[in-house]
Formats: C-alpha cells, structure tokens, sequence
C-alpha cells in the first residue's frame, strides 16, 4: 500500500572526501520511487525566526531493485565496480527533489543552495519499515529561493 504512494524522485550527493582545495568530493545518485515529505517550520534565533525545514525520504530498497541499497560501511569496503551496481547515504549527504545534476567542481554548495532547495542528511534508518523493504532517511535543510 505505501508503495503506491511513492511516487517521486530524488538525487543524492553522497560525500566522499575532499580536494585538494577542501571543497567537497561527491557521488551523485539518482532515485526514482521514492516519497519525500516535509515538515516546514522556524526556529528564533538572535537574528530573528529563520526557516527550519525537516523532512523524510523513504526509499525502496529490496533486492529486485536497482540500485541496490547498500550501508555506509558496506559500500566504502566495496570494490569500484560493485560501487556501480548500489547507492548510499550517509549523515552529512545532500538530497535534492528530483532529478538535479550539479558539478561540484568549481563551486560551493552554498553556490548551489541559492538556485534550488537542499536537504542535509542528519540520519539513516536502516530498518525495513513494516517488512517492506522501505529505508527512511531524515534530515534537515534550510530552503533558499532565488
């Protein structure tokens, strides 16, 4: 049932590492079945109320899906090529909705934060949800408009 209403798409920038210059190095994976919902809210800070944005994305995970989930750890101990076949998230990642495809070679993230909405990753539910298969991923993310 839950399933059915999975009906979006997302793309994940799993970090790496850094260059040389300490910006960030990432993988970009795409997922399409997914649900992402949000929670828009503010919080006071010295500065005045700022956006406070939260959300989980459930992702299909079994094994008759491509690509095959795999956990952080389990994928930094992988091989290039079984890389190729799985994706992972990780605390810290970025999601965006849909399907984006950003170069973070010359650019900041903050660069890309102010021409679309950005999520960070601050956790990862493994756990099949109901013995379906489903992860969920939360976080939080400030929205920034152009």
């Amino acid at each position: 049932m839950f399933e059915k209403l999975m009906k979006s798409a997302a793309t994940i920038y799993h970090k790496t590492g850094e260059n040389s210059e300490g910006r960030g190095i990432y993988e970009r994976f795409v997922l399409k079945s997914t649900r992402f919902e949000r929670k828009e809210s503010v919080r006071p800070t010295v500065a005045g109320l700022l956006p406070y944005n939260s959300f989980k994305l459930y992702v299909k995970s079994g094994k008759n899906d491509k690509p095959i989930y795999a956990s952080k750890n389990d994928y930094g101990a992988m091989t290039e090529y079984a890389r190729k076949l799985c994706w992972t998230v990780a605390e810290g990642d970025v999601i965006t909705l849909g399907v984006t495809s950003f170069s973070f070679e010359n650019k900041e993230l903050d660069d890309i934060k102010s021409g679309c909405e950005i999520f960070t990753v601050n956790s990862v539910l493994e756990e099949n949800i109901a013995d379906t298969g489903i992860i969920e991923i939360s976080g939080r993310g400030r929205v920034f408009y152009t």
